[in-house]
């Protein structure tokens, strides 16, 4: 069987596994995307749930922030940008009172190429556009009930309204991904990004892929964004080729609830069996670096249950263009000489600020391989972080077949996107 995967932005790989050998293909089912996605937004922007209209929440004066996120994310921000600017505008709120903020976490700065390219060359030159910085330009609100302590941009807190713009996608830690995630991590500062991505909540039961019920970091990020006052979201369901299924706009939390209520009956998709080998694509832009792309791995370890076999191999084709992303988790595992020493380290004593990422790898290389293909990071860094590399995914489909005739293959071609679910 012949199988096209999608790899990089506008190019597929096309690999061959006989029939035999196919256990089964994982993948969300959403429905058709919509034929006129401005028709769509502007419905959402016009019919808030559980929240009144823009226009009735600004006026003349207001000052506006429109927090987006950054370009490992697709969300439709030009069009949604100028959305929201023509219902703010509407209202009387003044171009000069209207600024942008990119919600980088602790990731790199945009480029003013890579954030026209996200928002449109005519947001760039006629508004203001900030990078957030984790480390600088901070405003202190105090610690949570739980204890986490809640600093966040400045610039975002001067603004007397603040709109965040997200997709709904299945996330490691906060269940799903959009709604107020895209302030309370996107704008937070580093000690807020470091307690809250720590061994303490990463290791909690509660803290699940897909769960957003009874999660301590979701609950978290509910009590920050009343703490914040975040007035408005736009939250984007996506499809595979990143077209647009629907939007749910208006209150923080219930316009969430309900993108997320939506987004499950798409995502959780059935498997008949645990596989011996899993193909688990990021798809661009998730494939830009390997902290983005090793997600691809999360749902197949770290779901409800393994759908790959303890000892087994999980292929993730990506390019990995801007290397490793936010390199401070491979500091952290480079350092140890074998991966049983880094795993009982990290187990037992965590991590630090921003490395948290070496903890998911832990847990998901305590039960799998994980090997990239396609991809222009050199062998030796992976190999420093107990990763391995094969030149090409068929190659690497190859060599497990000649090991092994009779090896089971599950393909997940979106992994990010899909939580597989063992039947029975």
């Amino acid at each position: 069987m012949t199988i096209k995967l999608a790899y990089d932005k506008g190019k597929h790989l096309e690999i061959e596994i006989p029939n035999r050998n196919l256990s089964s293909t994982a993948q969300a089912c959403f429905p058709r995307a919509v034929v006129d996605p401005t028709a769509e937004l502007k419905r959402s922007l016009l019919n808030p749930i559980g929240s009144a209209r823009l226009s009735e929440i600004v006026d003349s004066r207001s000052r506006v922030a429109i927090v987006v996120t950054d370009m490992t994310r697709y969300a439709m921000d030009e069009i949604v940008s100028e959305l929201l600017l023509e219902e703010l505008h509407r209202s009387g709120v003044k171009k000069e009172n209207v600024f942008f903020l990119i919600a980088l976490g602790t990731h790199r700065p945009m480029s003013r190429e890579e954030i026209e390219q996200k928002l449109g060359k005519r947001i760039v030159s006629e508004y203001a556009v900030y990078n957030h910085d984790c480390r600088n330009d901070l405003v202190d609100l105090g610690e949570s009930s739980a204890g986490f302590p809640m600093k966040i941009n400045r610039r975002l807190m001067e603004a007397d309204v603040k709109i965040t713009v997200g997709v709904i996608e299945p996330h490691l830690f906060a269940g799903y991904s959009g709604g107020v995630k895209t302030i309370c991590v996107g704008l937070a500062g580093m000690e807020t990004i470091g307690a809250t991505h720590s061994l303490r909540v990463l290791s909690d039961p509660r803290t699940r892929l897909g769960v957003i019920e009874n999660n301590i970091f979701r609950e978290f990020l509910n009590e920050m964004a009343e703490k914040v006052r975040i007035d408005f979201t736009v939250n984007l369901v996506l499809n595979e080729e990143k077209q647009l299924v629907a939007a749910f706009s208006g209150h923080p939390i219930k316009s969430f609830e309900t993108a997320v209520k939506f987004t499950r009956s798409c995502v959780e998709v059935k498997v008949p069996a645990v596989a011996d080998v899993v193909i688990s694509c990021p798809g661009y832009p998730k494939s830009v670096n390997l902290y983005q792309a090793t997600r691809a791995a999360n749902s197949v370890v770290l779901g409800p249950k393994p759908v790959v076999k303890k000892g087994g191999i999980i292929l993730i084709p990506a390019r990995c263009e801007d290397g490793l992303g936010d390199d401070s988790y491979y500091r952290f595992m480079s350092s140890f000489n074998n991966f049983d020493s880094f795993r009982e380290h990290v187990f037992t004593h965590g991590f630090g600020v921003g490395e948290h990422k070496s903890y998911v790898l832990a847990r998901i290389l305590s039960h799998a391989s994980i090997v990239m293909s396609d991809c222009e990071i050199e062998d030796d860094v992976l190999r420093r972080i107990f990763l391995s590399k094969v030149s090409t995914l068929q190659q690497a489909v190859n060599q497990i077949l000649n090991e092994n005739p009779n090896a089971k293959f599950l393909v997940m071609p979106n992994g990010v996107h899909t939580i597989p679910v063992l039947e029975g």
